[in-house]
């Protein structure tokens, strides 16, 4: 059985609907189609627009009354809805990012302990995402001393594991991925090349701040970059990119080389993306 459930947005409030008073029996979670992108009555490529899909759950009196189960989903998935934020719904270690935004019933009549529901969730970037976090120290930290002598998982022409600030990431997706770097400071200029590719942010990050990159997002024009201040503020960073190497650049599948100067630590995210939910578990 997966686990299904959606977080909230704005509060990460969880609805699970694995377990009662939620639970869900049908839907169309697990199928999925491409569209095609025409030109000239010819296919030139595939893509995923807004789409709508199914879950069917049960709504029954237990632990809370059925009045209060009913409103609490609803109350979790209009504030996403008024607040155009979207939430995630989540099949098993996959989520989408979109909205609960149509509620069916089967019966509304009084003195119920339990009713059939089907929900519409529609999304605007409907693609299945697992996350892959890897985790590159500054160098001198404790982490980075104990990864120093670190053994990569297949033959290199030298040893990259004896050379400091050379690591590497391994991206199991078999295409390339989207991701969110963040960048710990103090740090200036901070540059990581990684598969060979410069990833680079003309700026200064004092101690206690940091530079989160974004990608994501289904445009560029959406995507962000940011500085967090110590006291929780942002600063928009965006023009800080080096524009002469795409920071959007996406991390090829497989083993790539990171290599940086050692002067910051920073952390990657990989937003693996699929048309359908993962069957299997990393």
């Amino acid at each position: 059985m997966y686990n299904i459930y959606y977080i909230g947005a704005q509060n990460s409030e969880r609805i699970d609907f694995c377990q009662w008073p939620y639970m869900v029996t049908g839907g169309d979670l697990f199928d999925g189609e491409f569209d095609a992108i025409e030109d000239d009555d010819r296919i030139q490529g595939w893509e995923r627009k807004i789409t709508s899909k199914k879950l069917n759950i049960e709504i029954h009196a237990v632990g809370v009354s059925l009045e209060q189960a009913i409103d609490q989903l609803e109350n979790v998935a209009e504030k996403d809805v008024l607040n155009t934020t979207p939430g995630r719904l989540y099949v098993g270690s996959s989520y989408m990012k979109g909205w609960i935004v149509g509620t069916t019933k089967d019966r509304w009549v009084q003195d119920l302990d339990s009713i059939s529901n089907e929900l519409t969730f529609k999304s605007d970037y409907p693609y299945w995402i697992t996350e892959e976090e890897f985790r590159f120290h500054k160098q001198g930290s404790e982490s980075s001393e104990a990864l120093e002598w670190l053994e990569f998982p297949y033959e290199f022409p030298y040893e990259f594991s004896k050379i400091r600030n050379l690591q590497y990431i391994n991206n199991s997706n078999y295409t390339a991925s989207g991701f969110k770097m963040i960048i710990y400071g103090p740090c200036i200029n901070p540059l990581v090349r990684i598969a060979g590719h410069i990833y680079e942010l003309r700026t200064t990050l004092y101690d206690g701040e940091y530079a989160v990159i974004d990608s994501s997002t289904r445009y560029a024009k959406d995507r962000k970059i940011v500085k967090v201040k110590v006291d929780g503020t942002e600063e928009n960073l965006f023009n800080s990119k080096n524009n002469e190497s795409s920071i959007w650049e996406k991390i090829p599948a497989g083993l790539s080389i990171v290599s940086w100067n050692g002067s910051f630590g920073f952390d990657i995210i990989l937003f693996n993306e699929r048309g359908t939910p993962r069957w299997t578990s990393h």
